[in-house]
């Protein structure tokens, strides 16, 4: 007995020993959390190519220096950004964006978005699907959220944000959250350097079963604010685009979400395809009919319009934009008179004032983009006309 405790012992050192020797360590892996019940994606069968065609009813693809093929949307409104028109839901991957567009399946789960001087918003296409592609913040009754930039994932632990302009976050307050039409409740952008500085970064994405899950916010937390339950769903793939619009039907949700293979697309984004008559959100769609001119901003080659109907439509475009200007001014300003009459808690009348100015100052800042992105864009057309 006493020789083979010996020989145990001896036996015990050796192997120690030999695992010193060899470099090797032994780690102990914390118990991982429950992953998405769904498998992991099967092989790659598309190509960026695949977004091609299917988004180029709903908007413009162009080259962009620095990024190659990009797309802009068509039917969005006036001051429009990325993430707004929608709701968000908490599903077995974490916070996910559900869109109200047709073509919300792809510049919202795959890709990544940008602002351009000259274009406004456009997405740059990407092969990885997430519930959302957005940073977060958090803090004293308010919730945000803001494109990432191209090029940053998951695994990037540099500071992205500050590479996110302020007019770029969307911010609510954190009792409305949950609401189904967040475009109404978003805050001004205007608002947003204020709200940048008393918010703090929350971003966290992580991956499980090779899946991008998104736990920036705590749902304990949403529920003790909302007062109420959050309800849960479970995302069911579609394997195909046969309707875009990611579709909720009782705690499911059914979305398109294939991998892209590696390969470089073949061949780059075919002659402009006649618009699809989508209705905005919130619309009945409209009657059959055949296609007619798209819905928002004109395409920067406008073949079907003569000169006449481009200028007209164009007239048309300024009197939207002054008259949404002037709109946004106005809430701002009555904002403000409330604010006034009951100053927050704990800021003085003097820094109020100062911070009310600040954010007119930002807001006619918008304001000048927004027009010079309108007279660039028209400018892009007529030079369309003009060769045609």
């Amino acid at each position: 007995m006493k020789l083979r405790s010996l020989f145990l012992v001896l036996l015990a050192t050796l192997t120690i020993s030999c695992l010193g020797l060899s470099g090797c360590t032994v780690t102990v892996q914390p118990t991982p959390e429950p992953g998405p019940p769904s498998p992991p994606p099967g092989p790659a069968q598309w190509d960026l190519g695949f977004f091609y065609d299917e988004l180029a009813p709903y908007g413009e693809w162009f080259q962009l220096e620095g990024y190659g093929w990009v797309w802009t949307p068509y039917d969005v409104p006036n001051g429009w950004r990325p993430y707004t028109n929608g709701h968000w839901v908490y599903s077995d991957y974490g916070w996910t964006w559900v869109s109200d567009f047709e073509w919300g399946w792809a510049p919202f789960h795959y890709g990544r978005w940008l602002y351009d001087a000259q274009y406004g918003w456009v997405w740059v296409p990407g092969r990885e699907w997430a519930p959302a592609w957005v940073a977060w913040r958090q803090g004293p009754g308010w919730i945000g959220w803001a494109p990432l930039p191209p090029g940053v994932g998951i695994e990037f632990r540099g500071s992205f944000e500050e590479s996110i302009r302020p007019f770029g976050w969307c911010f609510v307050e954190d009792r409305v959250f949950l609401e189904l039409n967040l475009r109404g409740v978003i805050l001004p952008p205007a608002r947003n350097m204020n709200v940048v500085r008393v918010t703090r970064n929350v971003t966290n994405y992580t991956l499980v079963q090779n899946r991008v899950v998104n736990r920036s916010l705590s749902v304990d937390q949403i529920e003790r604010t909302v007062q109420r339950s959050v309800p849960r769903y479970r995302i069911v793939d579609r394997d195909a685009v046969t309707a875009p619009r990611d579709r909720i039907k009782g705690n499911e949700i059914y979305m398109f979400r294939r991998p892209l293979s590696e390969t470089v697309p073949g061949r780059t984004p075919s002659q402009r395809v006649a618009p699809k008559q989508t209705p905005a959100p919130g619309q009945a769609p409209p009657p059959s009919q055949a296609p007619g001119p798209r819905p928002g901003p004109a395409p920067a080659s406008p073949k079907s319009l003569t000169q006449p109907e481009l200028f007209q439509r164009q007239e048309g475009e300024r009197r939207q934009l002054a008259t949404h200007q002037q709109s946004e001014r106005s809430k701002l300003e009555a904002e403000h008179r409330k604010e006034i009459q009951q100053p927050p808690k704990g800021k003085s009348l003097p820094d109020l004032r100062k911070e009310q100015e600040a954010e007119r100052r930002d807001l006619e800042e918008q304001f000048q983009r927004e027009r010079q992105q309108m007279l660039q864009r028209h400018e892009r057309e007529r030079k369309g006309l003009s060769v045609k």
